[in-house]
């Protein structure tokens, strides 16, 4: 039976490391889990069936140098390598690329030069919550169990960030009197924040499989949807529409309510945002 041993008390790079090899190394989806304490040396070098990731000293560890290195880098690095015969998929090896770049900068102590890093956000942010869940006294196994549900999810929403860079070339582009627009017909929520950080006044996506509709402007715009609201309640009176107190948000689609979607178009909500 295969086994992937890492250090007990483990961390954001141990735990995605392990994420890594179970997620991603043909074979090992089903390897057992081990710990043992960080000052062990690395046994049965020879057992193909046994692999020791930031911890050991061997081809999985990275503290024998002083480089600028992580567990999770050499692990993803040994994954691609051990996959160079088959063809890993585009989006999902951006997104990993993209969670082992924060994990090492993590594990190097860099998050401490990210801007506003006393900020109490960050308190939210996965490396902290590892600390939270050993003083609520969860087992080593546990904490791993709980941090393949958090990389899941981040793997996922760099998923959704990549297709919404991509997305934006096939966007519509227009003006309105607060400034640049842009709609969408994507059911990717994720465009909206990243076409808003990238300056656009108003953001809009329609989803092609209920024809939901939702429109954000940005917190920092002189936007006011007030009057969008009455104009599309106008035209589509069958619909159900949500402005938020705001002003800044107006949804025809709700995960936590039940609203009839918009049958107006992509064009037709544009032209209302024109005005």
């Amino acid at each position: 039976m295969k086994k992937i041993i890492t250090h007990v008390n483990p961390d954001l790079d141990a735990i995605c490391s392990v994420w890594l090899i179970k997620r991603f190394l043909p074979g090992w989806e089903e390897a057992d889990i081990g710990f043992v304490m960080a000052d062990e040396k690395q046994i049965d070098k020879e057992n193909e069936d046994l692999l020791y990731v930031d911890v050991g000293l061997g081809k999985l560890d990275h503290h024998q140098t002083s480089e600028y290195l992580s567990a999770a880098r050499l692990c993803w690095e040994y994954i691609k390598e051990m996959k160079k015969d088959e063809s890993i998929n585009s989006l999902e090896s951006q997104a990993i690329e993209r969670i082992v770049k924060v994990v090492t900068e993590i594990d190097n102590a860099h998050d401490l030069n990210w801007p506003e890093a006393k900020n109490d956000r960050f308190q939210f942010y996965f490396h902290n919550l590892i600390d939270g869940w050993r003083e609520l006294s969860l087992s080593d196994m546990e904490v791993v169990e709980e941090g393949f549900k958090m990389l899941e999810a981040i793997l996922l929403n760099f998923k959704n960030e990549i297709r919404a860079e991509e997305e934006l070339a096939k966007a519509t582009f227009f003006e309105t009197k607060w400034g640049k627009g842009v709609g969408l017909e994507t059911g990717n929520k994720h465009f909206l924040i990243f076409a808003e950080n990238r300056g656009y006044q108003v953001v809009f996506i329609k989803n092609p499989k209920n024809g939901s509709v939702r429109i954000h402007a940005r917190p920092d715009s002189q936007v006011d949807l007030t009057e969008v609201y009455h104009q599309v309640k106008k035209l589509d009176p069958q619909s159900d529409w949500f402005l938020h107190a705001s002003k800044k948000l107006l949804l025809n689609q709700a995960s936590v309510a039940q609203m009839r979607p918009t049958k107006l178009t992509l064009s037709a909500i544009m032209e209302v945002l024109k005005r």
